[in-house]
């Protein structure tokens, strides 16, 4: 049975298995995201497949997904941090063992100066331009922003306190918890709004409940992939995030937001203008969990 690398990232919570793309097939990279997985193979909420010398991300359902994106950008920056450790500009450098920060180092904010920023330029699934990466730290903790240029987006009232906003590669549905209090089953309800509102074709959608209390915003999402056939309520979610910041940037007309996720980080979003052109940037922390071989049966396919 032959083994396949892996990555294993935590960006801002949300656990993010990375594959070297290796020209898989999207059905097979759909098969090998879902064993990958289960929790009784590596874990994790959501996989995609990576070429680094091309810097592209697939995400293993096609996909968008902003916190996947951000995980690549600090995977560019640790094989960038190979490269100028052993001097080799080629290779994989998946066994390269780097120096780390200090568990007690405090991730290096944006008014820390240029020397510890990095920049990258990537294509995503399911996004129609390229992904900017601003990545700031060194291993295994970074701080990553996502640059979008953003096309035309709507923001739809379905019905009282429940907005669609979709996004390319992802549709959300937000839901005011205000309104809409966070059911006892999160599955079934978002199964359910799915088919009221005609999205169970879709290649991924996010329900989100989200409520501001106390000055904080913050959001529970669960996240379906149709390819995958996978349902997580997850840790934290980019894409979300910036659905649930577009949505109330057009009720309130603010330019920044800090939305809390359920794993106790924030993710900062925020919207600027450039060359003309409608930009998103969305910011937040992203660390490297493990890294290794993994067995998984169809790899041999």
């Amino acid at each position: 049975m032959p083994t396949l690398p892996f990555s294993k990232w935590s960006p801002g919570g949300n656990t993010t298995l990375l594959f070297p793309s290796d020209g898989l097939a999207p059905a097979l990279q759909c098969r090998l995201a879902r064993q990958a997985l289960t929790e009784s193979c590596l874990g994790g909420e959501q996989a995609g497949f990576v070429n680094i010398e091309a810097q592209s991300l697939r995400m293993a359902g096609g996909e968008f997904c902003v916190n996947a994106s951000r995980a690549v950008g600090a995977m560019l920056a640790c094989a960038d941090d190979c490269r100028q450790q052993t001097g080799d500009t080629a290779g994989s450098h998946e066994n390269c063992v780097l120096p780390v920060a200090s568990v007690d180092s405090p991730l290096p904010s944006a008014s820390e100066g240029s020397a510890l920023q990095r920049c990258y330029e990537i294509s995503v699934s399911g996004w129609q331009g390229p992904v900017q990466l601003r990545v700031r730290g060194y291993a295994p903790y970074w701080r990553v922003e996502a640059i979008l240029r953003l096309p035309e987006i709507t923001v739809q009232r379905m019905a009282e306190g429940i907005h669609l906003v979709r996004l390319p590669g992802i549709s959300h549905l937000l839901l005011d918890r205000h309104i809409h209090s966070q059911p006892e089953d999160c599955f079934a309800a978002a199964a359910l709004l799915r088919e009221r509102y005609d999205l169970r074709q879709e290649a991924a959608v996010g329900v989100i409940w989200w409520r501001t209390l106390q000055g904080q915003m913050d959001m529970l999402p669960l996240v379906h992939v149709r390819d995958t056939r996978s349902d997580f309520l997850e840790s934290a979610c980019g894409s979300g995030a910036l659905a649930l910041a577009l949505s109330r940037a057009q009720t309130a007309g603010t330019k920044s937001f800090s939305i809390m996720q359920p794993s106790g980080s924030p993710l900062d979003i925020r919207f600027f203008s450039e060359a003309g052109a409608s930009m998103a940037g969305v910011d937040g922390p992203v660390s490297l969990v493990a890294k290794g071989q993994v067995w998984l049966p169809d790899a041999a396919d």
